[in-house]
C-alpha cells in the first residue's frame, strides 16, 4: 500500500530536521463539441513529492514511478547529503484527518454516450439563431487524492470532486463578430449540471451575443461604474491578492509590503481568502504542507491585516501559517497561493444600487486581468457594459477596459450589495503553476474609476 511506503519514507526523513512527503493520484474525464468536431478525453497521474529542509533550503525529490526499493534508495541519498541542520519553519502537532468529500451523482456513473448525448443537444439548440456562427459546450469531472505524511507524525487524506461545465457562442454579422460564455466550476460531481437551468443560461449569452453585434464603444474617461460580482473577484484576486502572497513580499516584489496594519481602502471593503469554503473549486481541507485550511482575513473594513503564508514564510514573518501552501502537482515546487478569494458582501440590494446612480456604467464580467504585484497598477479587460441614466439601465457597450491605481479604485468603494457569487477558475504563478482557484464577491460601485 503506498501508506507503508510513505510510512518508510518518514522514517528515513526522521533524520533531518524536517522532511514531508505527499502522495496524489488523479483521474480526469472531459467532453466536449463545436462545429467542427466531437471531443472526449481523459486523464490520470499519480506520483510522490519528498521534500526537506535543512539550513532553510528545500530540498526536493519527485517520482511519477512508484518503484519502492529506487525511492527509498533516493531518499537516504538525499538525507545523507542535506543532514540535519536548523532551519525557521513553523512546526505544528501531529494531526490526522481521513475524509472524501462526498458527491451525490458521480459523472462517470453516467454513460459517456448519455453525457455527450445532453452536449449534443445543447449545441443544437444554441446553433438554431444563424447568426451564431459556432458554440463549444463541454462538461468535465475529475478525482483527486492526496496523502500526506510529515515527521512531526500527521498523517493526512483528502479526496476532492471537481466538476466543470461551459457554454460559448459566437455571433456573426457582416465582418463583425461577438461573442459570451457561461462558466460553472465547483467541488461535486453530476447534480451541479441538473441544478442549473441550461436552457435558459444558453439564451442568455445567445440574446447577449447577438445584441453585442450592435454594442457601442465608450467613450474613455472617468466614470462612476458598477461592478458585478466576477469582477470584484478578479479585482481581490488578480489586483489585490497577488501582493499578499507572503513570498513576493519577501522578494520586495509587493506595493503592499509596508501597509500591513493600515487603512488602504474603503472601510465598506473587506477581503477573505478561504480554502475551507464548502464546494468551492479553490476549496481544499489541508494544504500542500500539510496545514489546514482556514477563513484568512485579509482586509476587514478597510484594513489590512494579513499576508498569505507558507510554513517558512510566516517564520521569517514573526506570523503563523494560513494554509497557502500549494503545488499544482507532485512535480512541482510549492508556492504561496491563493485559494478561494472574494470581496465580503455588504448591505444594498442590486436594484437599489442602480436606482441611486444618477449616471455612469454598469459593467459585466471579466474577460482578463492583469496582476501586477510590485506597482500595484490594474488593468482589466471587461465583456460588456450597459449604461447608468437617471437610475435606470439602458444601451449596450463592447470594448471596455478599467485601469489605475488598486488602491484608488478600492479607496472609491462607495457601496457594496449583499448579493454575493464566487466563480471557480485557475490561476498561474507567473506563467506556469497552474492551480484551482475560487474568485467572486458582491456587486459594487466605484466613483470616479478610469474606464475606456
Amino acid at each position: 500500500m503506498i501508506q507503508d511506503l510513505m510510512q518508510r519514507i518518514v522514517d528515513i526523513l526522521g533524520d533531518t530536521y524536517y522532511g514531508d512527503v505527499r502522495y496524489e493520484s488523479s483521474q480526469s474525464t472531459g467532453i466536449g463539441k463545436n462545429k467542427s468536431e466531437e471531443s472526449i478525453s481523459t486523464g490520470s497521474s499519480n506520483g510522490l513529492c519528498i521534500r526537506v529542509i535543512s539550513d532553510n533550503k528545500w530540498h526536493y525529490l519527485g517520482f511519477d514511478t512508484l518503484d519502492k526499493e529506487k525511492i527509498l534508495e533516493e531518499v537516504k541519498r538525499l538525507v545523507m547529503r542535506v543532514g540535519n541542520k536548523p532551519s525557521k519553519l513553523w512546526m505544528q502537532d501531529s494531526w490526522e484527518l481521513d475524509k472524501e468529500v462526498p458527491v451525490k451523482e458521480k459523472p462517470d456513473s453516467i454513460p459517456v454516450e448519455e453525457r455527450m448525448q445532453t452536449i449534443r443537444q445543447i449545441f443544437s439548440q444554441a446553433m438554431t439563431d444563424k447568426r451564431i456562427v459556432n458554440a463549444n459546450i463541454g462538461m468535465g469531472n475529475a478525482r483527486s487524492e492526496t496523502i500526506f505524511m510529515n515527521t512531526e507524525g500527521s498523517n493526512l487524506r483528502q479526496v476532492l470532486p471537481f466538476f466543470k461545465f461551459v457554454m460559448s457562442v459566437t455571433s456573426k454579422q457582416g465582418k463583425k463578430m461577438e461573442n459570451d460564455y457561461f462558466v460553472l466550476a465547483k467541488q461535486g460531481g453530476y447534480e451541479l449540471l441538473r441544478g442549473i437551468n441550461a436552457e435558459d443560461e444558453l439564451n442568455k449569452i445567445v440574446k447577449n451575443s447577438i445584441a453585442m453585434l450592435d454594442a457601442k464603444l465608450i467613450k474613455g474617461g472617468r466614470y462612476d461604474i458598477i461592478i458585478d460580482p466576477e469582477i470584484s473577484g478578479v479585482v481581490a484576486h488578480e489586483s489585490f491578492g497577488h501582493g499578499l502572497e507572503a513570498d513576493q513580499v519577501m522578494r520586495d516584489r509587493s506595493y503592499l509590503a509596508s501597509l500591513n496594519g493600515k487603512k488602504i481602502i474603503s472601510d465598506l471593503v473587506s477581503m477573505h481568502d478561504n480554502g475551507a469554503l464548502p464546494k468551492e473549486r479553490g476549496s481544499f481541507l489541508f494544504d500542500d504542507e500539510g496545514i489546514k485550511t482556514r477563513d484568512n482575513t485579509l482586509v476587514d473594513k478597510g484594513v489590512l491585516k494579513k499576508f498569505m503564508h507558507d510554513r517558512q514564510s510566516c517564520m521569517l514573518m514573526n506570523s503563523e501559517p494560513t494554509g497557502n501552501a500549494r503545488a499544482q502537482d507532485f512535480s512541482r515546487k510549492v508556492f504561496v497561493r491563493m485559494t478561494n478569494t472574494y470581496v465580503s458582501p455588504g448591505e444594498w440590494k442590486f436594484k437599489e444600487l442602480i436606482e441611486d446612480t444618477s449616471s455612469g456604467y454598469y459593467l459585466i464580467k471579466n474577460l482578463t486581468g492583469m496582476e501586477d504585484p510590485l506597482g500595484g497598477n490594474m488593468q482589466m479587460v471587461i465583456h460588456s457594459a450597459m449604461q447608468i441614466k437617471d437610475g435606470e439601465l439602458s444601451g449596450l457597450f463592447k470594448g471596455v477596459t478599467i485601469s489605475g491605481k488598486v488602491l484608488e479604485f478600492l479607496n472609491n468603494v462607495d457601496a457594496v450589495t449583499d448579493d454575493f457569487d464566487i466563480r471557480g477558475g485557475g490561476c498561474g504563478k507567473g506563467k506556469e503553476d497552474y492551480i484551482s482557484t475560487g474568485t467572486g464577491g458582491p456587486y459594487m460601485r466605484v466613483r470616479n474609476a478610469v474606464i475606456g
